[in-house]
């Protein structure tokens, strides 16, 4: 499985030999180019956790390219979204339909079960449930209230030869994580993808949020997918709930946040880097832990790269105030 350094947005690919499932992918010719430099051509699942640009902004093109095998698209439909890029995704997903060559799915939730599986990959939805579903994204003047993009995100968890992997959070907010918790799912996963790049859950109680997710998670790898912008992720109070629940995991941000390094001049030196996959920032430099890579060993234990000890010494070297390796808050 691969985490992509995509800047401010989310991608990651699940691999099992020339089978691939593509989970969110934002706008950039350089996401596509990397699926296809390493053989992505024949994908089974196409999965957007929640309409929003960072998550969907390529997913057009990609339904566009005639030259990759997309079996299945999963995508829940939202009435009230109808940003150009919603609707561009869209069209290209019935012209994929009306031809045969890609089934439309609507029904990412709970009840997609095991339709997701292939190979040696499992993957589960934890998140939206059947209630949440039926309702699908709202305005305030529905009778059970708002429901926002964020809320109704597809929360997964991935299961590489038959161990849980990984736990992809998307953009879940806390009423959206009360949600799975009140139905007692096991989320436990090596790797967490923290929800909405380390950002705000619009609950009032950030490092709360964090502590709970990770609490359930039980995570030794924490990676926040972000871009070196103006949002400043994560937050410090998120950063401190994650080592109020797991003070040992390893913290790793795919690109260098603004709250570590505020100095234009960014460090040097991006040998540390996977070299399997490409990672967004490191032609700036500003790639951190980059693109991480995760492996299902022979012996069922969960490895990924970079390693700890790679990107540790990057980070303590290059970087000026690395939050992941001294919190004072």
């Amino acid at each position: 499985m691969v985490i992509m350094d995509v800047g401010h947005g989310n991608c990651a690919v699940v691999r099992d030999g020339s089978r691939s499932a593509v989970i969110d992918i934002p706008r950039g010719k350089p996401v596509i180019n990397a699926l296809m430099d390493n053989k992505c051509s024949q994908i089974e699942h196409l999965l957007l956790s929640h309409p929003d640009e960072d998550h969907i902004g390529g997913a057009a093109r990609l339904l566009a390219d005639p030259g990759v095998s997309i079996a299945n698209f999963w995508c829940n439909p939202s009435a009230i979204q109808d940003t150009e890029t919603y609707l561009d995704l869209l069209e290209q997903a019935a012209l994929r339909e009306d031809s045969r060559n890609t089934r439309y799915r609507s029904n990412l939730n709970v009840g997609a079960r095991e339709d997701l599986n292939f190979g040696r990959v499992e993957i589960e939805v934890l998140h939206p449930d059947v209630r949440l579903a039926g309702v699908g994204q709202a305005s305030r003047r529905h009778k059970l209230g708002e429901v926002p993009s964020n809320r109704m995100s597809a929360v997964l968890r991935i299961s590489l030869g038959g161990e849980p992997a990984v736990l992809l959070a998307a953009d879940i907010d806390d009423k959206g994580f009360d949600s799975i918790e009140s139905r007692g799912i096991c989320m436990e996963a090596p790797v967490l993808v923290f929800p909405h790049h380390g950002g705000s859950a619009k609950g009032g109680n950030d490092r709360g949020f964090a502590r709970r997710v990770c609490e359930r998670v039980k995570p030794s790898l924490v990676v926040f997918s972000l871009g070196r912008n103006k949002y400043r992720n994560p937050l410090p109070e998120v950063l401190s709930g994650v080592r109020d629940a797991v003070p040992s995991a390893h913290i790793a941000c795919t690109q260098i946040s603004k709250n570590c390094h505020s100095s234009d001049v960014i460090p040097g030196g991006m040998a540390h880097l996977s070299s399997k996959w490409p990672s967004a920032g490191s032609v700036k430099g500003a790639s951190c832990a980059g693109t991480v890579v995760i492996q299902a060993a022979g012996d069922g234990k969960i490895t990924y790269d970079p390693s700890l000890s790679r990107h540790t010494r990057f980070v303590s070297q290059n970087v000026d105030m690395p939050k992941c390796l001294n919190l004072s808050v």
